[in-house]
């Protein structure tokens, strides 16, 4: 069997071919979910993020163009899918982030730490995610896809909807600000 290029697949399922639309998503599904991951509070808001992208995903492909590559346009989908669900979840996401601490502290109890450690950690972790989230939406989107997902700026940009350089005094702005704010734990 030959194997069909991206846009064969991607003309096959704005056609309604299911299947065809499940093989463009399995080939990207780890980088989606890593995506959502980095704006979600817990493994399961990252997956309903990441479905909620899928079938937002279906419903606007025969929107489509083919004027960037699949990946590019599918990463847009995810992460305004992310950040729509932040909005309607920010209370949920504030008691989850709770819970998810005091199950950590416990985890790390198990383990052979010293309650020393374990304060810190605990402490630093809490600090990182307050940092995070006094970003803007725009910084926290640049340092999420070219710090934690590994794109260039080339590829951030695109996925923004802006230019390269943009991109870059985005990036400064937020790392200043996440410097500021953990400057204590340098």
């Amino acid at each position: 069997m030959l194997k069909e290029t991206e846009e064969e697949l991607v003309r096959a399922a704005q056609s309604g071919n299911v299947a065809a639309f499940e093989r463009l998503v399995c080939l990207l599904e780890s980088k989606m979910l890593a995506v959502a991951a980095g704006f979600a509070h817990t493994p399961d808001d990252a997956n309903d993020i990441y479905q909620d992208a899928m079938l937002a995903a279906y419903r606007a492909l025969p929107k489509f163009k083919l004027e960037s590559k699949f990946s590019t346009w599918l990463h847009k989908i995810v992460v305004n899918t992310a950040l729509s669900n932040r909005r309607k979840l920010k209370r949920t996401w504030q008691k989850m982030a709770v819970i998810q601490n005091q199950y950590e502290r416990e985890e790390k109890y198990v383990e052979t730490h010293s309650p020393e450690s374990l304060m810190l950690d605990s402490e630093l972790n809490t600090q990182i995610n307050l940092a995070m989230k006094k970003l803007t939406d725009t910084e926290r989107i640049a340092f999420v896809l070219c710090h934690q997902q590994g794109f260039k700026l080339k590829e951030a940009a695109e996925v923004m909807s802006c230019t390269d350089n943009s991109v870059k005094v985005v990036l400064f702005r937020a790392r200043n600000k996440l410097k500021q704010q953990l400057a204590e734990y340098h």
